[in-house]
């Protein structure tokens, strides 16, 4: 409990913009703390958490939200970043009525979901996080697509995003 204590404690002194965040490895965010390690390292899912907030016209706060997933969702420290198949009890959490799918097609009919999916081979590398809007163009803006870039990624399909049999779940945001 101290851990998430100092934490929380130093991540209440960064100021982040009232604004979708991208870039969890840039910027002010990169320092941040979440578990043993930094949201530059392994905050996707927090940043993913804020992101829907946001959207929703909620008044997210990283530091809150991070306390949260260090407390219910982070195992070992965080070492392995957010556990994907809590992140909809967090959203509940923090106000956000959401439907967990493992339905690619779904997900890709929503007007706003977060994605947990493997970034190269299923189990044997990372997992990422992204918080995606479905544009008026049928288009998806995605938010945090790369942890070094500060700016969402517009896709055409979210197979841009997540490759064939990587999906590990979704939440639609309702």
């Amino acid at each position: 409990m101290l851990l998430f204590t100092r934490n929380f404690k130093k991540n209440q002194a960064v100021e982040l913009p009232p604004s979708y965040l991208n870039g969890q490895d840039v910027g002010v965010m990169k320092d941040m703390k979440y578990g043993f390690f930094t949201v530059g390292d392994v905050g996707c899912g927090a940043l993913a958490l804020y992101n829907a907030m946001i959207y929703k016209g909620l008044e997210p706060s990283l530091p809150k939200i991070i306390r949260y997933l260090e407390r219910t969702s982070a195992p070992f420290g965080a070492k392995f970043g957010t556990f994907p198949y809590a992140m909809g009890i967090a959203l509940r959490r923090f106000g956000i009525k959401n439907k967990m799918t493992f339905s690619f097609k779904k997900l890709s009919e929503a007007d706003a979901c977060l994605i947990a999916y493997w970034v190269k081979r299923p189990i044997f590398s990372g997992g990422h996080f992204v918080f995606s809007v479905k544009q008026e163009d049928g288009t998806y803006m995605v938010y945090n697509r790369w942890s070094n870039v500060s700016e969402p990624r517009n896709c055409k399909t979210l197979r841009e995003v997540v490759k064939k049999h990587c999906l590990m779940v979704g939440y639609i945001l309702k």
